[in-house]
């Protein structure tokens, strides 16, 4: 419980901060008898102006790095067959012996 009211007594803090803030600089506040002038935003304070759309994954590092890892793996499997436990004893091979198909070369 004093966690959270520490918690709340710093936000408030905060917030009074930047009103104080914003109050000081002059060209933000009316000066004498006028209406007083509305603060800046936050759009306006960070001026990032015209930023590219991005992708969720983009936004994400966590993620986007996932990603990356797993088109990198695809890419080595389509290379680098994949390592195939062996359980028990030899069955043959996988697709079949061919009784037809001859690979070496005859000797004359």
């Amino acid at each position: 419980k004093q966690w959270y009211q520490r918690r709340v007594r710093g936000k408030k803090r905060k917030k009074k901060k930047g009103i104080a803030v914003l109050s000081e600089d002059p060209t933000l506040m009316a000066t004498g008898e006028e209406e007083e002038k509305r603060g800046i935003t936050y759009k306006i304070m960070k001026n990032k102006g015209l930023t590219p759309h991005r992708k969720k994954e983009q936004r994400n590092p966590r993620v986007k790095h996932r990603k990356k890892f797993d088109k990198a793996l695809k890419k080595r499997r389509s290379q680098i067959p994949d390592l195939r436990e062996q359980g028990g004893s030899y069955g043959g091979e996988k697709s079949g012996i061919k009784s037809a198909l001859t690979k070496s070369t005859k000797l004359r």
